[in-house]
């Protein structure tokens, strides 16, 4: 009786997007990090991952550790510039199922013109909907949107309080179609840029019409707020982007495991053999230094912003000797 009454309160759809073409767990890297984070058992990792729609609360934590970004929340976009509570925390601001599933990007598009990011959350230890860790996973999540806002020259402050109950005053923000041709406030703007997310679906579309994987929405926001600041090539960038050191062996591991078709690797008509990096496909996941059979791969973090601006970077050439630096356009 019990599981036919969490069917019906599950007709709204929280379990996260399941990216297959993404997800480390189909490339052999033995990857289930998602399934043991979960605090409700509602996930099975076997050739791919399974989420129970019944057990699953879509409370983010999943989403927030998947080191390949395979896991999107599912929802619209978080709105900008607002304070924001949980789903056990009442009052009439806008809420979230779970703190756990905001991305560090999200983070930034709540701060307010001071850069406050204010969070609202119920008692975690007792929550059915997250678990008791969910403010160390908050913190993660604002730790990278701080080293986002350093590098675009901003500060951010993000306060979670426990809270009973969070009202703000209701406004109405609607806008004439003249009022937003003409630009409205700054928040407006702000909100109209995110919820139209040219990039996503642009990308998405230019992905699947090549035959490979879609970038995930996290990785694009960020690229498109690092292009947006116009930083110097010399600038570091709080990314992750692979290497190799001398001794690679050119086989197929790293190209097989990459969620993103990011690594390549290419004989030419001399014989030789190398592999080369496209930067703004690596989301930096590990899977590359982890199925390296003689571990000749290494994460850089951060990174100029220069390097994460080239088209192709060459890791290695065909004598197995490191070639960072290498680029082509």
């Amino acid at each position: 009786m019990d599981r036919v009454l969490g069917w019906l309160f599950k007709q709204v759809e929280v379990t996260p997007h399941y990216h297959e073409e993404r997800c480390l767990a189909t490339k052999a890297t033995g990857c289930r990090v998602c399934a043991d984070a979960c605090p409700h058992d509602a996930i099975r990792v076997k050739r791919r991952v399974e989420i129970d729609p019944v057990d699953c609360t879509g409370c983010g934590i999943c989403v927030s550790v998947c080191p390949s970004q395979a896991l999107t929340p599912r929802g619209g976009v978080v709105p900008p510039d607002v304070t924001l509570r949980c789903s056990q925390v009442q009052g009439n601001a806008p809420s979230v199922i779970c703190l756990a599933r905001l991305m560090p990007t999200d983070l930034l598009r709540l701060a307010d013109p001071d850069g406050v990011v204010r969070l609202g959350r119920g008692d975690c230890g007792d929550c059915e909907v997250g678990s008791a860790n969910v403010p160390e996973r908050v913190a993660v999540s604002a730790s990278r949107a701080r080293s986002l806002a350093t590098v675009l020259g901003s500060e951010l402050q993000v306060e979670v309080e426990h809270k009973e109950r969070i009202d703000v005053t209701v406004q109405d923000r609607s806008l004439s179609r003249r009022e937003l041709l003409r630009g409205g406030s700054a928040s407006a703007k702000r909100a109209t840029a995110s919820a139209l997310a040219p990039l996503e679906k642009l990308a998405g579309a230019e992905s699947k019409a090549a035959g490979r994987p879609a970038l995930p929405p996290e990785w694009l926001d960020t690229l498109a707020l690092l292009d947006s600041a116009e930083l110097d090539e010399a600038t570091l960038v709080p990314v992750r982007l692979p290497r190799i050191v001398e001794g690679c062996l050119f086989c197929p591991a790293c190209t097989a495991a990459c969620p993103t078709d990011a690594i390549q690797r290419r004989f030419d008509d001399d014989g030789s053999t190398s592999l080369w990096l496209e930067p703004r496909r690596c989301v930096g996941c590990d899977a590359c230094q982890q199925v390296c059979p003689v571990n000749v791969v290494r994460l850089d973090e951060p990174v100029a912003w220069g390097r994460l601006g080239e088209e192709r970077t060459l890791l290695a050439s065909r004598d197995g000797s490191p070639a960072i630096g290498t680029t082509q356009r």
